[in-house]
């Protein structure tokens, strides 16, 4: 497995897929620390982006993929968004000529993958690794809006609240009846916010933000990536739940149970995952690492 080391992250690439681990440090963008890691099955992959930079701003590199797949970049409402993605990684000017090699072998895997494909791609499940896993909050000035896996609950208890939803207090939106969430990053002067968008239902236009029973605002940067990182989830289990792919007769909202491993076989990945991070850094060998991933393959 090669890596790609970034201001805040850690790229981890081989001939299937993408790992991305986030830094915790204070610089990290809060996005990617809420998100903690993700990955993308390199079959996904439609472009990869490079820009050299220069010795001041460092390189990018940005993933580009197939339609349905990126949970964010129906989000991207402007251009202030459009950074704010785990899809893209930056690093300094002396590991240029790494990069631009990461980004080569990385286009070619993805080349490779789609090649191999025996089964078309379902690019709603890949957008499943890039989002979080229910429940996640997401906190501004205003108040929460949080997501448990059955409801989206939007609370206004902050001290930036207005009367009228300080009076409301809060409101819950069945997932079934949720069509799908909206982000708007804050521009110059005007707020950000998140908003709950409900399937079938036209809503008349409120006098403004502090009237929207079915907004979150923020204030700066204060909950406007959490916002977005909720908004992507959200949206990212509505779309496995149009796709047809839930499991019936779960008690689950359609979609999350056929996202949701069970908690046995989730804990052995994510174990599995760890182990090829302590292989990956040297401090697991061939061997130890092989012979541990085979017993915990054996207990699923």
């Amino acid at each position: 497995m090669e890596e790609l080391r970034g201001h805040h992250a850690i790229w981890r690439f081989d001939e299937e897929n993408v790992r991305v681990s986030f830094g915790t440090g204070r610089k990290v963008p809060t996005l990617f620390k809420a998100l903690g890691q993700c990955s993308v099955p390199l079959a996904a992959v439609r472009e990869v982006e490079f820009d050299p930079g220069d010795r001041k701003h460092g390189w990018r590199l940005r993933l580009r993929l197939v339609d349905g797949a990126d949970p964010y970049a129906r989000l991207e409402t402007s251009g202030a968004a459009q950074n704010t993605t785990p899809l893209q990684l930056t690093g300094p000017h002396d590991l240029e000529l790494v990069a631009e090699y990461s980004a080569d072998r990385i286009a070619e895997s993805a080349r490779y993958a789609r090649e191999i494909l025996t089964a078309p791609l379902d690019p709603v499940r890949a957008a499943l690794g890039l989002v979080a896993r229910p429940p996640l909050q997401a906190r501004t000035g205003e108040g929460s809006a949080s997501f448990d896996g059955q409801r989206v609950r939007l609370q206004w208890d902050g001290w930036m609240a207005s009367t009228a939803k300080g009076t409301e207090k809060s409101r819950e939106f069945p997932f079934g009846e949720i069509e799908s969430l909206q982000w708007f990053p804050q521009i110059d002067f005007d707020e950000g916010f998140l908003r709950v968008v409900l399937r079938g239902v036209t809503l008349p236009e409120a006098s403004g933000l502090e009237n929207d029973f079915f907004t979150l605002a923020s204030h700066g940067l204060k909950g406007s990536e959490e916002s977005l990182l909720l908004a992507a989830t959200v949206n990212a289990h509505i779309a496995l739940a149009q796709a047809g792919t839930a499991v019936e007769g779960s008690g689950e909202p359609a979609g999350l149970e056929a996202a949701r491993p069970a908690d046995d076989s989730e804990a052995i990945f994510a174990k599995i995952r760890e182990l090829g991070s302590l292989h990956a850094e040297g401090l697991l060998t061939d061997s130890e690492f092989s012979a541990k991933k085979a017993e915990l393959l054996d207990r699923l």
